[in-house]
């Protein structure tokens, strides 16, 4: 009890070196390490899991088949209340004392490939190639890895572990799952989401989100035969105008901001004028300024492409009308933030290095743009080619490393009983 006392005095406000140490005390417990020792044993059935949980589609609005087998899979491990929620997200609890945060572990079930895709697995090498296996198969299967050693070891957290399988991450999925989440549960103190490292070696860090805004921009003209009606404008026509003056918006280097026309859709038939045009923008930034400034640019290019298409014919029939589709918050944690600190002295304390990685968009943005301390941290293993149907591949190549940090990150933020106190508040 006296150790335990001390434990929380100290979380209260641990400097770099005292958390350090914190974690380190974590790590030594006997439970502890029979957990950890568990994870680096058990590589080969993580690697099983991986490649069995891949081989279910899984595309954003329809994880629903992937979704009932991972259920299964938590209930399989003994966690507690599993269960599918309203928007399709897998949750289950590893139950801790009760005094202590609900610390949410989290990986998303969906994939940006569509239903029908060859989802066989290719070895060479080495490497495991299928679509879909690093982002994100592996960072599920080492989620479920990560529960079962902290079962079998018997580890008692103070606070509940709240195992997230959640839909919606990917393209137009908009962050769904975890928007849906966090506007049922008030109670949650912190977020551990997991994703492919990225091509980064080692097990970065994640502490900064990517914003995205993301629009459908339609282009309507009047139509009509393109010999007979010659002289009508073009919905293509106009929407190629836009293409082009969006293509010649300069950005800085830095803070980062990106665009991206990604899907082009129009005309009715090569002797057709076009009455309708569409495509699909992606707008990116951890600079929330920088993205709004951009995302006017974009739309003033729209209209002025607009007005010159209708001077060009003499007309004003073309019009365009711009639909957000989706908006993804950036968030940024400080780098001392207890989170941060408590995710990077995981590795040190196991003699490896404390890395920080670049920005990106993940499930993390959101709890971050609502205060609530987050990162994303990797799912294990080397992986590349991600989104690309026929070069996504994965590695197992020290895979057990990452889950192993993951675990004693969610230990120091939840706190083990009589052991040490929650570092989340």
């Amino acid at each position: 009890m006296k150790h335990l006392l001390l434990s929380l005095a100290i979380a209260a406000a641990l400097p770099v070196h005292a958390q350090e140490q914190e974690m380190a005390r974590i790590a030594a417990q006997p439970a502890v390490k029979q957990a950890l020792a568990y994870i680096e044993k058990n590589e080969a059935t993580t690697t099983a899991n991986t490649l069995a949980i891949n081989a279910i589609p899984a595309p954003t609005f329809a994880e629903g088949a992937r979704a009932r087998d991972y259920a299964e899979r938590l209930k399989t491990l003994g966690l507690q209340d599993v269960h599918i929620d309203g928007a399709g997200n897998v949750l289950g609890t590893y139950r801790g004392s009760g005094k202590g945060p609900v610390v949410v572990l989290a990986a998303h079930l969906d994939t940006v490939y569509p239903a029908g895709t060859d989802l066989t697995v290719h070895e060479k090498d080495g490497r495991y190639y299928s679509p879909g296996i690093a982002d994100n198969g592996r960072s599920l299967a080492a989620m479920l890895t990560i529960v079962a050693a902290l079962r079998e070891a018997r580890v008692r957290t103070e606070g509940d572990v709240l195992v997230v399988a959640n839909v919606g991450e990917e393209g137009l999925g908009d962050l769904k799952g975890v928007k849906y989440l966090f506007s049922q549960r008030k109670d949650i103190k912190a977020f551990v989401g997991l994703e492919p490292a990225l091509g980064t070696d080692g097990d970065p860090v994640t502490y900064i989100g990517t914003g995205s805004r993301r629009f459908k921009v339609t282009i309507h003209g009047p139509g009509g035969h393109s010999y007979e009606g010659f002289g009508l404008p073009s919905a293509v026509h106009a929407l190629g105008r836009a293409i082009a003056r969006i293509d010649e918006i300069r950005v800085p280097a830095q803070p980062k901001v990106t665009f991206n026309v990604g899907v082009v859709q129009g005309g009715q038939s090569v002797n057709s004028i076009s009455a309708e045009a569409s495509m699909l923008i992606d707008i990116r930034s951890a600079d929330a300024p920088l993205l709004a400034k951009v995302e006017q640019q974009i739309k003033d290019a729209i209209q002025q492409a607009v007005a010159d298409t209708n001077q060009r014919w003499s007309s004003n029939a073309i019009t365009a009308e711009v639909a957000l589709i989706g908006d993804r918050p950036a968030g940024q944690m400080a780098k001392d933030a207890t989170i941060v600190r408590t995710a990077l002295a995981a590795a040190t304390v196991q003699g490896r290095p404390a890395l920080l990685d670049s920005a990106h968009s993940t499930d993390a943005n959101l709890p971050m743009s609502l205060g609530i301390p987050a990162v994303t941290m990797s799912g294990g293993g080397s992986s590349g080619g991600y989104h690309s149907e026929k070069l996504e591949w994965w590695s197992a190549r020290n895979a057990h490393t990452a889950p192993q940090n993951v675990m004693l990150t969610i230990l120091g933020l939840a706190g083990v009983q009589d052991v040490a106190a929650p570092l989340a508040k």
